[in-house]
């Protein structure tokens, strides 16, 4: 099963980005998951994460919702990673395998040192994009998208 929990929280963030510029002050947790097609709960369960990482400020009550708690061009996609996962590998080795050869006497440090290495490659390129820039990109699919179907 695939794991969704960042890109449904880089949907939210973004949805919130998007909120921001329209001069919507917040969304709640119904409207966030409307968008992201998702139980309200699911989204919910994400917000404490994205905001103990302070990304965003959570309102409570029957007035409340969610707003960015900083610009978006400060939020980095690597932000939004780290709060979701932490220090949480990008995978696993298999564990507690016989050790009867080569590979399997090894496999555990190697995949480690693979695992480290994707690890640095993502989080750079997470790194490079922040809100304000993913919005302009999706604009920019949206404007191709027209185009191509105006033919």
């Amino acid at each position: 099963m695939r794991d969704v929990r960042f890109p449904t929280a880089v949907q939210v963030m973004l949805a919130l980005t998007l909120a921001r510029e329209e001069g919507v002050s917040q969304l709640n947790s119904a409207e966030l998951a409307e968008g992201a097609a998702t139980n309200a709960a699911v989204i919910r369960r994400m917000l404490p994460s994205l905001s103990a990482a302070g990304l965003i400020e959570v309102a409570k009550g029957r007035e409340g919702g969610v707003q960015l708690a900083r610009p978006p061009e400060t939020i980095s996609l690597a932000d939004i990673y780290d709060a979701i996962f932490g220090d949480e590998p990008l995978w696993h080795a298999r564990e507690n395998i016989p050790h009867r050869c080569l590979v399997s006497n090894n496999l555990e440090a190697f995949f480690a040192g693979v695992t480290q290495d994707a690890e640095k490659a993502m989080r750079t390129q997470l790194s490079t994009r922040s809100l304000a820039t993913c919005l302009i990109e999706l604009r920019a699919a949206e404007a191709a998208s027209t185009l191509q179907e105006q033919g």
